[in-house]
């Protein structure tokens, strides 16, 4: 398993998060499983979730009308709910720096970059999900 330096490499190495194929970080093991148990029991699922929620309602907003101009800051808007949670230790500042190359104007510029790093984001919600109910977050499988 990878650790939250190696992680952040590998997300900072892509051009956009559009090049991030779904079997990089979908898959069991790969990216977004290595996520949740490199930042483990510290990502409280009531933060997660409210974060993931805001995206889906983004997402929805652009698949409602495919037509609509890609407005970047609306994905901005991210940001600052996440640097809340870190600031009230509901999320960890590896969670966050992660979720700013993820989300921020250097990756995420079109809409197919924000509909992949949504779906990451699904993926890792999915994960956390999983190994909270597990109760495995320090030991790979």
């Amino acid at each position: 398993m990878a650790n939250i330096n190696e992680i952040k490499q590998q997300i900072q190495k892509l051009p956009s998060m559009s090049e991030l194929k779904a079997e990089d970080y979908a898959d069991e093991g790969k990216l977004a499983e290595q996520l949740v148990i490199a930042v483990g029991k510290d990502l409280k699922p009531t933060q997660l979730r409210k974060i993931f929620h805001h995206v889906k309602d983004l997402q929805k907003e652009l698949n409602n009308d495919p037509d609509k101009k890609f407005d970047r800051s609306k994905v901005a808007l991210i940001m600052p709910a996440l640097a809340y949670a870190v600031g009230r230790g509901l999320i960890p500042n590896d969670f966050y720096e992660v979720m700013k190359m993820v989300f921020g104007a250097e990756k995420c510029k079109t809409r197919e970059d924000f509909i992949t790093a949504a779906n990451f984001l699904e993926a890792v919600m999915a994960y956390h999900k999983y190994h909270d109910k597990m109760k495995s977050f320090s030991k790979p499988r």
